[in-house]
């Protein structure tokens, strides 16, 4: 048997890490990407140097760049930790509405990207309230105070300790702000 090399670990490694993060069992992934179980078998435990095609056929299957395979997860990461009331502050003015917030953590990579955010708005500044609509997901959290958001074509009344998530497909904003001042957390995905 060959040695392993670094690099055949690292890839072997990362292979096996995103077909476990999708809940893939040795099977499934050699059915999508037409590679014998054995294969793949050797490639996770670094017993052999994939052909580029054979590397493309794996990220195709695990819907991933070729270059994840090479990205080791011990290696190199962000991490962002924010402290209570830290974060990048910002004002978003659009015509006839503005919102304070702060941006929390975002990541970006070959999945698509990640971005989190503590949102304040005051009625007194809400104006016309801006509807959004884009690939992905979105998560909110209501910290304080009352709201009404449309999602699609429903409308959901918001309050403190409310949360609401949806396919971002669907245009969604803030209808109505009920109470002088709301705030909450939002957290939202992009696919590359």
């Amino acid at each position: 048997m060959a040695k392993k090399t670094d690099t055949e670990s690292e890839v072997g490694q990362s292979l096996q890490r995103l077909r476990l993060e999708r809940d893939l069992t040795l099977t499934e992934l050699a059915g999508r990407a037409q590679i014998s179980t054995a294969m793949i078998s050797r490639i996770e435990n670094g017993h052999v140097s994939p052909s580029l095609g054979t590397l493309q056929s794996l990220a195709d299957a695990l819907d991933v760049s070729l270059m994840a395979l090479f990205a080791h997860s011990d290696l190199a990461a962000d991490v962002h930790h924010t402290r209570a009331g830290d974060g990048l502050r910002a004002r978003r003015i659009t015509p006839g509405h503005a919102h304070d917030y702060l941006l929390l953590g975002r990541h970006g990579g070959p999945g698509g990207t990640f971005q989190s955010a503590r949102v304040g708005i005051s009625r007194e500044d809400s104006g016309i309230l801006p509807s959004y609509q884009h690939e992905g997901h979105v998560f909110i959290y209501m910290i304080e105070g009352r709201a009404t958001y449309r999602c699609g074509t429903e409308d959901f009344a918001m309050s403190a300790g409310d949360t609401l998530s949806f396919d971002a497909k669907l245009q969604h904003g803030f209808r109505e702000i009920l109470t002088d001042r709301i705030e909450f957390i939002t957290v939202s995905t992009r696919p590359q």
